[in-house]
């Protein structure tokens, strides 16, 4: 009898979520505007895709050296690869801790892409399908990072 009782409070714990998520990904409750992203940023979206696009296969070749070489700690930048894996476009915000670097990174759902940013310390903010994203990243070496909802 016990076993059975053990057993039952234990799939009420698992199918409850009450464990702690091992993720930085906090979700909150469903509402009208957590549905997707905003038309704002639908809006921004679309136009960092066209700035990123303007130069991008000499970022890439950037990225790719910064990539497969030693990192040089002289080098004032390194390389982020970013995969977004959910079914939303997203922009990935980096933000410096202790310098005034903006990133405002556009990537496409079901894709990555990848940047050429000045090493340090930064937060890292994203709206993934309505879900907040928030971290903390010390940039001395190339990034790779996977989002996913």
């Amino acid at each position: 009898m016990k076993i059975i009782y053990a057993v039952s409070v234990l799939f009420l714990v698992l199918s409850c979520d009450a464990l702690p998520m091992t993720n930085p990904v906090y979700r909150p409750y469903p509402s009208a505007s957590s549905s997707g992203s905003s038309t704002n940023e639908n809006q921004e979206f679309t136009s960092l895709m066209q700035k990123d696009a303007i130069n991008k296969k000499r970022v890439t070749a950037e990225v790719l050296t910064y990539l497969l070489n030693d990192t040089d700690p002289k080098d004032l930048s390194t390389a982020a690869v970013i995969e977004n894996t959910s079914n939303c476009n997203i922009i990935l915000r980096l933000v410096g801790i202790n310098s005034d670097e903006i990133y405002n990174l556009p990537i496409a759902r079901h894709s990555k892409n990848q940047f050429v940013v000045k090493k340090g310390s930064y937060t890292l903010k994203s709206k993934i399908c309505g879900a907040n994203y928030y971290s903390q990243k010390n940039l001395s070496d190339p990034l790779i990072l996977k989002l996913s909802n």
